[in-house]
């Protein structure tokens, strides 16, 4: 919980009340690689935080497993679109190593952000970094050549590839696991 709000106060000054009605309302949990935290068709009602562990967003697309994004700990994860919209997920969310979370259901910041107003500005300034980081790598991912998308990942995740699956790497920028092995001895 403590890297939680350690996290939070990067953004925004915290509340000693603020504090404690996090403390009070989330739950901290460890979780085995390979657990998942959202799946295609059910609803994510739950945001989590990432203390440690890595996850990866993945969907299937003819047949074949495409990991989107990558997490790497000290992020906030969920099946964004199903969270926000309330709608069944189209995606996974898999946790691809051992990982501590802290978790948070979606009415549970409801009731933080009526009683914590700094709250909403935490959530504001998370998701506007979080879109600017997204924006520019997809920006560019579309117009790079592999090696030059290999380098926007490596810039935008620095330690991405020591801790995250170099196949979900791979698959995440549309290539073979042989080409970004090439990529990388170079």
């Amino acid at each position: 919980m403590d890297e939680f709000l350690v996290f939070i106060r990067s953004y925004i000054n915290l509340s000693a009340e603020a504090e404690r009605s996090i403390r009070s309302m989330g739950k901290e949990t460890l979780k085995k690689k390979g657990e998942l935290i959202a799946e295609e068709g059910k609803t994510s009602k739950h945001l989590y935080f990432l203390a440690s562990g890595v996850a990866r967003t993945y969907l299937y697309l003819n047949g074949k497993d495409v990991t989107h994004w990558i997490a790497l700990e000290n992020s906030l994860i969920t099946s964004w679109h199903s969270y926000i919209l309330e709608k069944p997920s189209s995606e996974y969310v898999e946790l691809t190593e051992d990982s501590q979370l802290v978790e948070l259901s979606k009415d549970n910041w409801e009731v933080l952000y009526q009683k914590h107003p700094e709250l909403e500005r935490f959530s504001r300034r998370v998701l506007e970094q979080e879109m600017a980081v997204i924006d520019e790598f997809y920006k560019g991912y579309y117009f790079l050549k592999a090696k030059e998308k290999y380098e926007l990942l490596v810039e935008t995740i620095p330690n991405i590839t020591q801790k995250a699956n170099l196949g979900h790497i791979a698959s995440m920028l549309g290539i073979t696991q042989e080409t970004l092995s090439r990529i990388r001895g170079k």
